[in-house]
């Protein structure tokens, strides 16, 4: 009888955690956010069409960093699942590994990002000189800030995994902690939503500039 118990109790407990973690501040205040994201992109969308559509503001085309930096996001989706993954399974090696890798491409994307602005008005497309450019330029340029601030929670996290990785009771600890998998649950979930904005925005562009023009 008191072992059924305490079986109960555990089940309980385990119960009672999960639902904490379902409904934690942090995770609703990350959806919240991805929601605004994503409202205010679908908003500069449609007052891009709207203003753009049946002009001669789509006659440039995209650089060819735009299409190299598609590939390095997809990437990066991989590896920060991936380091998901490890810490799932309590490798802090292969944790880190995934952080690490996936800084150094966001590092890339963004320096992709920035020499194919600097190409692009140098092929004489401004802010000021082509509505469809001066789009191009602020819906890319939003995105890179959210993408900013990703590297920015990666470049923590990693310094994070750094310290426990080198302190055998931090490294207990931080991996038998259900709120630090959450944690990285959120930054990957994050992560992949600002990767699928890069696509959306990718295919929003080819689309608006090499069909419907």
């Amino acid at each position: 009888m008191a072992k059924a118990t305490e079986t109960y109790d555990k089940d309980e407990i385990h119960a009672r955690l999960e639902m904490r973690l379902k409904y934690h501040p942090m995770r609703i205040f990350t959806y919240m956010l991805l929601v605004g994201i994503c409202s205010a992109f679908l908003f500069i969308s449609i007052s891009y069409f709207a203003t753009t559509f049946g002009t001669n503001f789509n006659n440039f085309k995209l650089p060819l960093l735009f299409h190299a930096n598609t590939i390095i996001i997809l990437v990066s989706s991989y590896t920060i699942a991936q380091a998901r993954k490890a810490m799932d399974n309590d490798d802090m090696k292969g944790y880190l590994m995934g952080l690490l890798v996936t800084t150094g491409l966001s590092l890339a994307f963004t320096f992709f990002q920035v020499t194919a602005w600097m190409e692009l008005h140098a092929s004489g497309i401004a802010l000021k000189n082509n509505v469809a450019g001066a789009y191009l330029y602020v819906i890319s340029g939003l995105h890179l800030l959210h993408l900013l601030v990703g590297v920015v929670i990666l470049i923590w996290f990693t310094l994070k995994a750094l310290d426990k990785s080198n302190d055998a009771v931090k490294l207990l600890l931080f991996e038998a902690d259900p709120f630090s998998k959450m944690r990285v649950g959120l930054l990957t979930t994050y992560w992949h939503f600002v990767d699928g904005l890069w696509i959306y925005i990718y295919l929003f562009f080819v689309l608006n500039i090499y069909v419907l023009k």
